[in-house]
């Protein structure tokens, strides 16, 4: 009996590969506890905090890029009804694309990152006795959990269940983007929040409000994306 997951407009992936890699979803609520645990047990900042998504958003560019590279190898991202696109030159069209498109994510990235900066210093979200190279093992190693997570996906979603066969360019160029917009969003109130209610700001009660928030947000868009794999399975997709 063929065990191939079978895509659905509605419902998404069904059969008995879905049961086993819903740990795609499960991960992303571990790694995102995994986070709360390290905040309250480590005593971390809510500058270090927004740092840790910061570097999240960073790990998604990274494995979009991978999943782009995957994709022009053994899939078909650039199907159209003109002409075949040979793996080969999928991938050097991709690389450009990479190139072209990393401009304007680094970009969104470092602008964030100088607005977290300059958030700091004029919020005091950390104490005055901090130095920014004791943010970065801390930092580092909560994010690694992010990563991972990306990564479960990365192997459950995109190879095993066969999104890479489906997968087109605009999609994946635009995933990175969609997803960091929701953690910029994210960082953005909670320096608002910050500035509004600075008492609150670095009270484990508030970082588990953000990071809650941000769970089902995530949880949101993995639902999302799952979804719009399911259409481009339709007839005329």
């Amino acid at each position: 009996m063929d065990s191939t997951p079978v895509f659905d407009a509605q419902d998404g992936f069904s059969g008995p590969w879905l049961r086993r890699f819903s740990s795609s979803a499960i991960s992303l609520v571990i790694a995102n506890a995994g986070v709360l645990s390290i905040f309250l047990i480590y005593d971390v900042s809510l500058f270090q905090l927004v740092l840790v998504y910061w570097c999240e958003c960073l790990w998604i560019g990274v494995f979009s890029a991978i999943k782009l590279i995957v994709a022009s190898l053994v899939g078909d991202p650039y199907e159209n009804r003109w002409a075949h696109v040979s793996p080969g030159s999928a991938l050097f069209l991709s690389i450009i694309v990479i190139v072209s498109s990393s401009g304007a994510f680094f970009s969104l990235l470092g602008i964030t990152l100088m607005s977290i900066l300059f958030a700091n210093d004029a919020l005091q979200l950390s104490t005055a006795s901090d130095q920014m190279h004791q943010h970065i093992g801390l930092v580092l190693g909560a994010s690694l959990l992010l990563l991972a997570s990306h990564g479960i996906s990365l192997v459950a979603n995109f190879l095993l269940l066969g999104e890479y066969k489906l997968a087109r360019v605009g999609m994946l160029v635009a995933l990175p983007f969609k997803r960091c917009a929701a953690l910029f969003l994210m960082i953005l109130i909670s320096i608002v929040f910050v500035a509004l209610v600075p008492a609150f700001a670095n009270t484990f009660a508030f970082a588990a409000v953000i990071i809650v928030l941000k769970v089902f947000w995530d949880l949101g868009l993995h639902a999302i994306e799952r979804r719009d794999f399911a259409l481009l399975q339709q007839p005329g997709s």
